[in-house]
């Protein structure tokens, strides 16, 4: 959770022009894109008809609309030219001729499946030798990899790729219990294979479902319900905290298949997420704050998600409430309220501190808080 990775929000003006770029990831994981850091906010396999639709909740990227295309018989150059429309960006299959193209990101390369590791290894250096430009990402079976299987497998496998996406949903062992924290779990376990890993850290995308689903009947058919904005909020901005690069949305369901179902709380939740993101990315781009900084719970049970980022002179907490149930979080800083002033970020208001050294807020279940600290005064900050 105290990894530093540099994140910014990569938002693309429909109205400006599209520049071929250049994608990489960097030594902690982070998306550069055309020597910016980035935070992709993705969609899994849409038509090009919902190209608009999602553009206009905030999205950036779609990831293998190649898919769709094959399944309607799309002439390739017809998505490239939405998503140029659009301002969207692409993740997907390699095509020599789509290396120019202004709005590929990444490459979508084999799936991750154990004892497939030569046939990994030669897609990415085929790849790779073939364009330096953009970064490769590839999938993860989620029952496979956090249920543990193969560990030795992932991390060989995850030196022959730049980047992993995985979807990854509340009830994915099947049984009934709801777990939110499953998304934290997927990061972890990918950070923790990645650690000594040539090269650095791989980018890492949980793919989230912000609707009521449907199974693939050959997997149960199992419905599972949508989350709640709660809900929702809490899962992208637990992946952040644990260190995600990039988020991405499924909204399909299977059986009968269907593109899209988000509802309109939902549909707001993501929107709301996305601005909210994009304002804080210079806090997102920076290194771990050096401060003194410190969140402790109430409870002697109490989980609570936090990181931290200075950028200039000002210090950002990054925090969830990691459980359903309400506690209570108190941040101390040394010099607060006197070398220090408090705002809240997600509402750009200032907190009242009611003393020094110490400040408390009674959390709601899921509850995100977003802290900044400002040299008091005006004055210079304090080292």
């Amino acid at each position: 959770m105290k990894r530093a990775a540099a994140t910014i929000v990569w938002v693309l003006l429909v109205s400006a022009p599209l520049a071929a770029a250049e994608s990489r990831v960097g030594p902690r994981g982070q998306i550069i894109v055309d020597g910016r850091p980035s935070i992709p906010l993705a969609v899994w396999v849409q038509p090009t008809y919902l190209f608009d639709y999602n553009q206009q909740l905030g999205l950036t990227c779609m990831v293998n609309p190649h898919v769709e295309r094959r399944m309607v018989h799309l002439r390739r150059r017809t998505v490239f030219s939405e998503a140029d429309r659009t301002g969207l960006q692409i993740i997907t299959r390699y095509r020599d001729e789509a290396v120019r193209e202004p709005s590929v990101l990444a490459w979508s390369a084999d799936v991750m499946v154990p004892g497939r590791l030569d046939r990994l290894r030669r897609s990415y250096d085929w790849i790779r030798g073939k364009d330096r430009t953009h970064f490769i990402i590839r999938n993860i079976d989620v029952h496979e990899f956090l249920d543990g299987q193969s560990p030795e497998f992932y991390r060989e496998a995850l030196r022959h790729t730049d980047a992993v996406i995985c979807h990854v949903w509340p009830e994915f062992r099947n049984d009934g219990k709801r777990n939110l924290r499953n998304v934290a779990t997927f990061v972890d376990m990918i950070r923790d294979y990645c650690k000594d890993r040539p090269g650095g850290e791989v980018a890492v995308m949980p793919d989230i479902n912000p609707h009521a689903w449907h199974a693939k009947e050959r997997a149960g058919g199992t419905n599972y319900p949508v989350p709640t904005r709660a809900e929702l909020r809490f899962q992208i901005w637990l992946a952040l905290i644990h260190g995600a690069d990039a988020v991405c949305f499924f909204p399909i369901s299977f059986d009968p298949f269907v593109y899209s179902q988000i509802t309109a709380q939902n549909e707001q939740e993501i929107a709301w997420n996305a601005q909210l993101i994009r304002r804080m990315t210079p806090a997102l781009a920076a290194e771990e704050s050096p401060l003194g900084i410190t969140v402790r719970s109430d409870r002697a049970d109490g989980i609570l998600d936090v990181t931290t980022r200075r950028a200039g002179g000002t210090h950002t907490v990054f925090l969830v409430n990691g459980q359903a149930e309400e506690q209570t979080a108190t941040l101390s800083v040394p010099g607060l309220g006197t070398e220090w002033t408090l705002r809240d970020a997600v509402n750009d208001k200032p907190v009242d501190l009611k003393g020094s050294g110490e400040f408390s807020e009674k959390l709601p279940g899921l509850a995100l808080r977003i802290w900044q600290l400002v040299p008091a005064g005006g004055a210079a900050p304090p080292k």
